[in-house]
């Protein structure tokens, strides 16, 4: 891919979703390739990111200084398992509030 920017040179940006790899850079099929094979997983492939209002909505606040919650950047990371029962009450509640209003309203 071919940009125009206000460079005087042109980038070239291969990204390999679009196509295969053109012929004349054949060095980054391999590069892909290796990148492909190596299978790495993300670190925090398991973990819910959440600011503190959010942290605040589920009433976990308390967990805030504890093992449960890795600090990152401006929120925290929560074992992803402990987050959706963390939000089941919640979600029970609106499903509970929208069939009362389907009952209420039909």
């Amino acid at each position: 891919m071919l940009l125009a920017l206000d460079a005087s040179q042109i980038p070239a940006y291969f990204i390999p979703a679009l196509g295969p790899v053109p012929k004349w850079c054949s060095s980054l099929e391999s590069l892909t390739e290796e990148l492909e094979e190596g299978g790495q997983t993300n670190i925090y492939d398991n973990y819910k990111f959440l600011t503190k209002e959010d942290l605040e909505k589920l009433n976990l606040t308390n967990l805030i200084g504890t093992n449960l919650l890795r600090a990152y950047m401006h929120g925290f990371f929560i074992d992803f398992r402990l987050y959706k029962k963390a939000r089941l009450p919640f979600f029970l509640l609106f499903l509970v509030k929208d069939i009362m209003q389907l009952k209420n309203s039909g």
